[in-house]
């Protein structure tokens, strides 16, 4: 049966991206992000080539409801997704790097047809009601899980970027504040009743996933969100009371797990990390391009780790760009999330207080910032550095100051018509 719902939700995509780009752009990023399709056959399908083939032959038909433009984090990402392929190249390793390359290049290139695709303001908002679709029904199954079971087991990922119980949990804790704007813009009492409930077992998803480093990051995330958000005194209220549930009913190996944050010396994994921090560092320094996508190997760590006894990948968005990509790579991944949180600062700071939808575009803007904040924090020590979703809210936010732009530079038309 749930083969049936999946290749019925696939084939409806297919037709609806036809129909119009822009449902073809939320059928990519959907099926991108929750993995849906992998959740139901014993044999792969390709959906996403025919979600992305369908998209193409859509923009051709279409072409009066495609507009791509340039802005600065596009053009970060562009100088960056160049240098990926250079260092590709560069590589000892062609063949062991080429499935990575492969879908990193098809993941980046694409989000600069997506971004072409997304039109209008309603635009803005699908895409974001899409990336919350598809974490949050799939992390609240996860809360609800953790409830019944009283946290003794581990919630994992749907699959892809965030099959891992760690990758899952930080895919979550970047929608919750987005769950947030949702619950913010809309009027309808029952979507924001659901939209908390989501909000509450989503929270308690990331903890029984059981990542220390989700919970790092979801302490950072909730701090910042109870700060930007207007609603200060209930989302306070939702923290405490998640905090008391944790307490009360997360099993002591949880509790043990937790406080190996505060003695990492004596944890083996977190030791592997620093082992591949330090080969990482050491690699791009002696290398300016790098080492490409694949670098866990034992004459990497021989040459450049601690030691060849506790091999691990880099752990780190960071430490993962540095040693496949070089300190070139590194400063182009930061200057693209520097320039993407650039532009949702000047939407915040720009956006009119005294209207709705001024009030609506700095809420997004802001739970953009906390997502991004939520995603650097976990990301710190999580290999996530190709996965898609930030990117997407990077294109929401750009494309967000483009219609503000516009909007502006047609008031002043008419204003010096009138003049």
């Amino acid at each position: 049966m749930r083969d049936l719902v999946i290749l019925g939700l696939v084939a409806f995509a297919l037709v609806a991206t036809l129909r119009k780009p822009i449902w073809g752009t939320l059928a990519w990023i959907f099926f991108s992000v929750s993995s849906l399709h992998q959740m139901g056959y014993s044999t792969p399908m390709p959906v996403a080539m025919a979600i992305g083939i369908c998209l193409l032959l859509s923009i051709l038909i279409h072409r009066s409801e495609y507009k791509f433009s340039w802005s600065s984090p596009l053009i970060w990402l562009a100088v960056f997704t160049i240098w990926m392929n250079i260092t590709y190249l560069a590589s000892y390793a062609l063949e062991e790097n080429y499935s990575m390359w492969l879908r990193v290049m098809k993941i980046n290139l694409f989000m600069f047809v997506v971004s072409g695709a997304i039109l209008t303001r309603r635009d803005i908002d699908l895409v974001i009601w899409t990336l919350v679709l598809a974490l949050g029904v799939t992390g609240s199954k996860g809360g609800i899980f953790t409830l019944a079971t009283g946290g003794s087991y581990v919630v994992w990922g749907p699959g892809g970027f965030i099959g891992g119980n760690n990758e899952f949990a930080l895919a979550l804790v970047m929608a919750i504040p987005l769950m947030y704007y949702l619950w913010y813009a809309t009027d309808r009492r029952w979507v924001k009743h659901a939209l908390l409930g989501m909000m509450f077992l989503c929270s308690v998803s990331v903890i029984g996933s059981q990542s220390r480093g989700a919970l790092l990051a979801i302490s950072a995330m909730g701090i910042m969100l109870i700060a930007k958000s207007k609603q200060r005194l209930l989302l306070s209220l939702i923290a405490i009371g998640l905090i008391g549930i944790v307490l009360a009913t997360m099993p002591d190996a949880w509790h043990e797990r937790m406080g190996t944050i505060r003695s990492y010396e004596e944890d083996r994994s977190a030791m592997g990390r620093i082992n591949a921090w330090t080969m990482a560092f050491n690699l791009a320094s002696d290398r300016i391009f790098g080492s490409s996508f694949e670098n866990v190997t034992f004459d990497y760590f021989l040459k450049y780790g601690l030691d060849t006894e506790n091999m691990q990948g880099p752990h780190s968005i960071f430490f993962q760009v540095l040693g496949q990509h070089g300190f070139i790579g590194l400063f182009l991944f930061l200057g693209m999330g520097v320039s993407a949180w650039r532009c949702a600062s000047r939407v915040a700071r720009t956006s009119n207080r005294n209207t709705q939808n001024g009030m609506q575009n700095k809420m997004l803007a802001e739970m953009i910032k906390v997502s991004f904040v939520g995603y650097a924090v976990g990301g710190a020590f999580l290999e996530l550095a190709y996965f898609d979703m930030p990117y997407y809210l990077m294109l929401a936010i750009v494309k967000l100051e483009q219609l503000k732009g516009q909007a502006q530079s047609e008031r002043e038309a008419r204003q010096g018509a009138m003049s």
